[in-house]
């Protein structure tokens, strides 16, 4: 009997699934609605290659599309990377650089409304200041970036830009080293952050890079220098680890607040290097050295120990032979 109750429940559970089910009025509604919604996205569709195949008629003289067919072959082989930005004329290109230029040489504090201006230009107009200039313009990270420098001005330009983001460079990297007179941590962090960022936006980034641990190794030689326990005679291991453990301490603030400011900038990969090759590597070299100092030296001492106590127990062997 259980089996008929059983199935009886299963009956009864099925039939109720089925009549959930929409009949053949509502299966046609749905399909109907589902047909009107892609008529309605097709004529969309239709009306914004229609808008696109306008523009480019207007903008660009020597593309005329006629159909439909046209604008989407043309969109599918149009190359965003060469295409054509606006052109800048040498001299006004030269005559903005030069009035930056003085603007940093004869007027004083001017670098942050420099920075913030250049970088302005480039999120809101999409005015793109390179790192590095090479060949006969920037080079193009947008479609309007400055560029079609001619020939005979690229060495004046190249010499006005470089004079501009170095005097800008010493500025940024002033701030990176007197970092350490903010007592707050985030807005140590904060400081930290916006100053890589802008020197991000003046130079390549391994050149950024390499500045940058050259700062922290000097940040860390001196933390070393007064936290490290040099030897002396005095000390023990249990002290020296414990000095160590203070001094590890310091440490990892000081890579943690590193970590959280450049993680956000950096890829991971380059993060973990810079944590690596700017603080780890060190540590562990600075660590050897100490630890061969501080053997070396117990060993000799126990060395002298070993010798004194064997001419002790020479000459007390010396005087029972003689008493016999």
């Amino acid at each position: 009997m259980d089996w008929v109750d059983e199935y009886s429940h299963n009956s009864f559970d099925l039939q109720c699934l089925l009549d959930s089910f929409p009949g053949d009025l509502e299966f046609k509604q749905i399909f109907s609605d589902i047909d009107e919604q892609i008529e309605q996205n097709a004529a969309s569709i239709e009306h914004c290659i229609k808008e696109i195949q306008a523009k480019v008629n207007k903008q660009c003289s020597d593309v005329q599309l006629q159909t439909t067919t046209d604008c989407l072959e043309w969109l599918t082989d149009f190359d965003y990377n060469t295409a054509k930005a606006p052109s800048i004329f040498h001299g006004d290109l030269i005559k903005f650089l030069k009035t930056l230029q003085d603007l940093l040489t004869k007027e004083q504090n001017q670098e942050e409304m420099i920075l913030d201006f250049l970088c302005d230009l480039y999120c809101q107009s999409n005015v793109c200041f390179p790192s590095t200039l090479s060949g006969i313009s920037f080079h193009t990270l947008s479609r309007n970036s400055l560029h079609s420098v001619e020939d005979h001005s690229t060495v004046e330009v190249k010499s006005i830009w470089d004079d501009v983001r170095l005097h800008l460079r010493r500025f940024l990297v002033c701030k990176l080293e007197r970092h350490n007179e903010i007592n707050n941590p985030q807005q140590k962090i904060l400081l930290k952050n916006q100053c890589i960022q802008k020197l991000l936006f003046l130079y390549p980034e391994n050149e950024v890079i390499v500045k940058y641990q050259n700062i922290q190794n000097k940040q860390l030689t001196k933390l070393l220098e007064d936290y490290f326990p040099s030897y002396n005679r005095d000390l023990n291991l249990d002290l020296i680890v414990h000095e160590y453990e203070s001094t590890m301490l310091k440490l990892y603030s000081v890579i943690k607040e590193d970590f959280n400011t450049i993680c956000e900038i950096l890829a991971p990969s380059s993060t973990v290097k810079f944590i690596k090759e700017t603080y780890l590597d060190t540590i562990s070299e600075e660590m050897g050295k100490f630890l061969q100092n501080f053997c070396e030296l117990q060993f000799k001492e126990n060395a002298v120990r070993v010798v004194k106590t064997s001419k002790s127990s020479s000459k007390h062997r010396g005087t029972v032979h003689a008493l016999g």
